[in-house]
C-alpha cells in the first residue's frame, strides 16, 4: 500500500458489498446487505450463447468463448442443496440444454455475494453532500451493468446528470 496522495476530481466507489462499510467512514450510510449466489464458471471449446440465457431452468452467458459464467440461488448448507450440489446440477443441466454442451468442462463453483440495495434497485450517482464521490452499488446481474455504466460515464467525464439514474441516486433513501 501506499502512502503517497493522489489527487481526483471524481472517486467513483463501485466497491459492491464493501460500499457501505466504506462510506460508514465517511459518516454516509448506504442501505445495502450481502446476498449469496452460488456461481458456476465452466470452460468451452467454443462460443455456445451470445446473449444472456434467463429462464427457469437456469442463468447463464458466455464472457469468453471459452468461459461460460452460471448463476444459482443459494439455498443452504446442506448436503442436498448447498453449493457443491446445486452448482453441479446447474451444470449437467447446461450441458444438456445447449447446442455443444456436451464439450462443457465445469472450472469452479463458488459462493459470491451480491450488493442488494435495500429496494432492490441501483444506487447510482453522486452523493449530496461529499464532492467528488460517485457511487454506484447494484446487484452484479448480467444485463444491467453495461448501462448503468454508460449513463455514468457520462455524468462523471460531461458533469451532467442522466435523467435515466434519477430514481436510483442514494438520497431516495433519506427522510
Amino acid at each position: 500500500m501506499s502512502d503517497r496522495f493522489i489527487e481526483a476530481d471524481v472517486i467513483v466507489l463501485a466497491a459492491g458489498t464493501a460500499v457501505p462499510e466504506l462510506c460508514r467512514q465517511l459518516g454516509i450510510e448506504v442501505p445495502v446487505a450481502p446476498s449469496p449466489c452460488i456461481l458456476i464458471r465452466m470452460n468451452s471449446k467454443e462460443k455456445l450463447i451470445h446473449k444472456l440465457i434467463s429462464n427457469q431452468q437456469f442463468e447463464a452467458r458466455q464472457p469468453t468463448s471459452d468461459t461460460l459464467i452460471a448463476a444459482e440461488d443459494y439455498i443452504d448448507e446442506s448436503e442436498e442443496n448447498g453449493p457443491e450440489a446445486v452448482g453441479k446440477r446447474a451444470f449437467e443441466t447446461l450441458r444438456h440444454s445447449l447446442k455443444g454442451g456436451e464439450n462443457l468442462t465445469l472450472e469452479s463453483i463458488r459462493v459470491g455475494m451480491r450488493p442488494i440495495p435495500e429496494d432492490g434497485y441501483p444506487i447510482v450517482g453522486f452523493h449530496d453532500q461529499i464532492q467528488g464521490l460517485y457511487l454506484a452499488v447494484m446487484h452484479a446481474a448480467i444485463a444491467l451493468p453495461p448501462f448503468v455504466s454508460r449513463l455514468a460515464a457520462k455524468e462523471i467525464i460531461e458533469n451532467v446528470q442522466m435523467d435515466d439514474l434519477n430514481s436510483w441516486r442514494l438520497s431516495r433513501f433519506s427522510v
